[in-house]
């Protein structure tokens, strides 16, 4: 049998007795955990708001966007048909005048043999109207020679005693009624330039028809308003085209009427 020697306790603790374990390490106390485990700085605290204080200002919801402009079928329709309309009644003046400013055609002068005036009958906004229109027989003998017609005819301004001489201009193509070859313009500035008026003026109508095609309004019984049709037009390129078309319109209207009074 071993002799048991006792080893030092340099802990100080007592000696275990016999058959008992070893004392355990010096016990460190740990914090008590939290209800919740931090996770970085805590929150700042929400600033409380006085009694009777409104709250905190909150965004503003986006605004709905706006129906889209919707344009009926018959009204793209009348507006395409009064573009047509006044672009070639706009070439028609255009052509004339070319002819009656002396840039187209030959030029001469017509002797007038009779002129008789008659009244025609019309129907316009619903009302009937009258006109007097001036139809002049005579010859025409072209300047320098060059040719002419003993049974022209002229549609004048205004009526001309037998003898009288007018500038006119013989078209280039021939007309199709049996009593006359080739139809006759009075050539004279300010006749030149109330056509060319008159072809600027169709401008502007093409202009209004591009704005029925474009936004659907057509008139007071129009199932567009105007407001909604002119709120359509913005922030693109149909305002400007518009006035654009409308403001060469008006000035060329202006200019050639000026024109053919200083001329």
């Amino acid at each position: 049998m071993s002799h048991y020697q006792q080893q030092p306790n340099p802990g100080g603790y007592p000696p275990p007795p016999p058959g008992g374990y070893p004392p355990p390490g010096p016990y460190q106390q740990q914090p008590a955990p939290g209800p919740y485990p931090q996770q970085g700085p805590p929150p700042a605290p929400y600033p409380q708001q006085p009694p009777g204080a409104y709250p905190p200002p909150q965004a503003p919801a986006p605004a709905p966007m706006p129906p889209k402009h919707q344009v009926p079928l018959k009204a793209r329709l009348i507006g395409v048909c009064v573009m047509l309309v006044t672009l070639i009644a706009g070439g028609i003046f255009a052509w004339q005048a070319m002819y009656a400013a002396g840039l187209r055609g030959t030029h001469g002068e017509f002797t007038v043999s009779q002129c008789s005036t008659q009244t025609v009958s019309y129907r316009s906004h619903g009302k009937h109207r009258t006109r007097e229109e001036v139809e002049c027989h005579g010859t025409f003998s072209a300047d320098g020679g060059k040719g002419s017609d003993p049974n022209a005819f002229l549609e004048p301004s205004s009526s001309h005693s037998a003898g009288s001489k007018i500038s006119v201009t013989q078209t280039d193509s021939a007309s199709t009624l049996e009593s006359r070859q080739f139809s006759y313009v009075e050539a004279s500035a300010w006749n030149g330039g109330l056509m060319f008026a008159f072809a600027f003026a169709w401008l502007i109508g093409t202009a209004l028809g591009a704005f029925m095609t474009v936004t659907g309004h057509t008139g007071r019984r129009s199932r567009v308003s105007y407001g909604a049709a002119w709120r359509s037009t913005a922030g693109g390129a149909t305002r400007p085209v518009l006035f654009g078309l409308a403001a060469v319109g008006a000035l060329g209207v202006v200019v050639s009427l000026l024109l053919g009074l200083v001329l």
